[in-house]
């Protein structure tokens, strides 16, 4: 199935459209920021603000969410600062933005987003497989699409007809339905394209972080980034889930809190709270990193920002503890957890490859960790101290059990940011130490060596990395539960199938192949029979569904004790009526 450019523009457009009122307010929060930093922060401040807006309005004032909602929503964002900054440019004239010539820093950066887009978009490349490939991302279709058709956070569960569904990750889903309003784009492109916006995001995040630092490594950690796996166990950022926002929250909030500026502080509510409504484990990370850097901001005596930090980060935790509906079960598994209280996981325990970042890599960690322990600032020792509670987690679950699967699972993903932001350090410190050695005049006569070795060593570094980084991507396996062909069979039943509903014919379960039955419901609509992919609705019945349509759907019985309204597959029943290829209604 081609991809339609037109949906790819406006897209585009939607984003852009989305950002630039964050990126005007940025200029009311600080006039120090360099112009990728205003971008991502005008991304995030946006999405921040729509997303807990509609949730508002929504849960307390019973406003549905809707595209007119949506847009006048924006609107009352956007004008406020509009007048401001136009008031601003009037009396003090436009406000420099520090654009630097194309040097080649950011030839690189460029060349560097370019190769974290191709990175992001492999597995769609190398399998010729343009659709979501994770269940977890037909799930996140399926509770995006209620909310777009109901208005509501909570609505009727849409695989099986009957109860609730109320998803902790909503904020996810108010997000992609937000962007879905705002872009005019459908849920194919985005589910397409956002983890490309967010690895892009990431990779300016990084590059960000390492500019800030006195010995900079920005290029370093964005080209490290870049190799941040996404396996179909734990997933990523080559995945549209809520985990991959998450990750880009995470690091976002370690930009934010190194920016170490008062005015910045009280946004880490807004930040933390919106976190924890698209994925509450991020959350978890994001203030325990935020609990580290309070502690190393206290022992340089930075001890006001430290505790606005904590305040304005844990103050998120606090409430939901006090006034948390939706969230009761996961805190309360939590708090379990930490009290000693076993969790079987469930599915094996997972192996992490060196590969994927590479071993170089993780060797890089090592070196910029001993640099950011003996001679960095806060922020540096923060993330290396990071690292190593990551470990922790994961080590604790492993050896003991001890811990809750979610949060082991994920941290395997939480761990690479600080490992690849500090490993970008220690590239740079190596770079460094070359350079400190040339100008030594004990290795004057070595001058033209040691010259070709500073830009050798990195510049090896760095290939040894790619040509191992990109195999071990390569190779990695994703399952396709659908193909394009039966997307535009679904994308037609979910059109058409209004005109052959009638007083006797509701149409509202369907029989097919279980293991596509849950992109069959979140694309189509309707509720399913028999699923062995998650969510597991009618698992005992899989093997029935089986042999009914290996028996080309003969059996009417089948049909009736089950209340089936529709078949996909390949039937041979003069009791159903075909109305497309492989699709079967049975009709009363």
């Amino acid at each position: 199935m081609p991809i339609e450019p037109f949906e790819i523009i406006k897209l585009a457009a939607g984003i852009v459209i989305l950002t630039i009122p964050g990126y005007l307010w940025s200029y009311m929060f600080s006039k120090k920021l360099s112009l990728f930093e205003r971008i991502v922060f005008g991304f995030i401040l946006s999405i921040v603000v729509l997303t807990l807006g509609s949730y508002f309005f929504n849960a307390f004032f019973d406003f549905k969410i809707t595209a007119i909602f949506t847009i006048v929503f924006y609107l009352i964002y956007t004008i406020p600062v509009v007048i401001l900054y136009a008031i601003s440019i009037y009396r003090f004239g436009l406000p420099k933005i520090k654009i630097k010539p194309l040097n080649m820093k950011y030839l690189m950066l460029i060349l560097l987003l370019f190769f974290n887009f191709l990175m992001i978009f492999l597995p769609h490349i190398l399998n010729n497989h343009y659709l979501p490939f994770h269940v977890d991302e037909w799930i996140h279709w399926s509770n995006t699409q209620g909310i777009v058709d109901s208005g509501y956070t909570a609505f009727t569960n849409r695989y099986i007809g009957v109860g609730i569904t109320a998803s902790p990750e909503v904020g996810f889903h108010i997000s992609t339905t937000s962007i879905h309003f705002l872009s005019g784009a459908n849920l194919l492109t985005i589910f397409l394209f956002m983890p490309v916006l967010i690895g892009l995001l990431m990779c300016l995040t990084a590059f960000n972080i390492g500019e800030r630092s006195k010995r900079k490594f920005g290029l370093e950690a964005a080209f490290l980034i870049s190799f941040i796996p996404t396996t179909a166990r734990y997933m990523g950022p080559k995945f549209y889930v809520a985990v991959s926002l998450g990750l880009i929250l995470l690091i976002f909030i370690i930009w934010v809190s190194q920016l170490k500026q008062i005015q910045f502080t009280p946004l880490l509510t807004l930040f933390v709270i919106f976190t924890f409504f698209v994925h509450p484990v991020s959350a978890l990370a994001c203030v325990v990193f935020v609990l580290i850097y309070s502690c190393f901001l206290a022992i340089e005596k930075n001890y006001r920002i430290s505790f606005l930090i904590v305040i304005f980060s844990t103050l998120p935790f606090i409430i939901f503890l006090i006034l948390s509906t939706r969230w009761t079960m996961f805190i309360d598994y939590f708090m379990n957890a930490l009290s000693g209280e076993e969790f079987l996981l469930g599915l094996p325990r997972i192996w992490l490859s060196f590969d994927h970042l590479g071993t170089l890599t993780w060797g890089l960690f090592i070196i910029g960790s001993y640099f950011s322990f003996t001679r960095g600032n806060a922020i540096k020792k923060t993330l290396s101290f990071l690292a190593l509670v990551f470990i922790l987690v994961i080590g604790l679950y492993d050896i003991g059990g001890y811990g809750f699967p979610i949060i082991y699972e994920r941290t395997f993903l939480f761990l690479l940011i600080p490992v690849i932001l500090i490993a970008g350090l220690g590239l740079r410190e190596i770079r460094s130490l070359i350079v400190k050695v040339s100008k030594d005049k004990r290795f004057k006569k070595y001058k033209y060596e040691l010259k070709n070795i500073k830009t050798g060593t990195p510049v090896a570094i760095c290939l040894v990395i790619l040509i191992i980084g990109l195999n071990a991507h390569a190779n990695i396996n994703y399952y396709m539960q659908i193909d394009e062909q039966d997307y535009e069979t679904f994308i037609w039943i979910r059109e058409n199938i209004d005109e052959y509903r009638d007083e006797n014919n509701t149409i509202k379960k369907a029989a097919l192949n279980p293991f596509k039955a849950s992109p069959f419901s979140a694309i189509t609509g309707l509720n399913i029979f028999s699923s062995n992919m998650h969510p597991t609705y009618g698992l005992n019945n899989q093997y029935k569904t089986y042999d009914f349509l290996n028996n080309k759907c003969k059996d009417t019985k089948f049909l009736d004790r089950y209340k089936i309204d529709l078949v996909y597959g390949n039937c041979e029943n003069e009791n159903l009526t075909k109305i497309y290829e492989k699709v079967y209604l049975y009709l009363k």
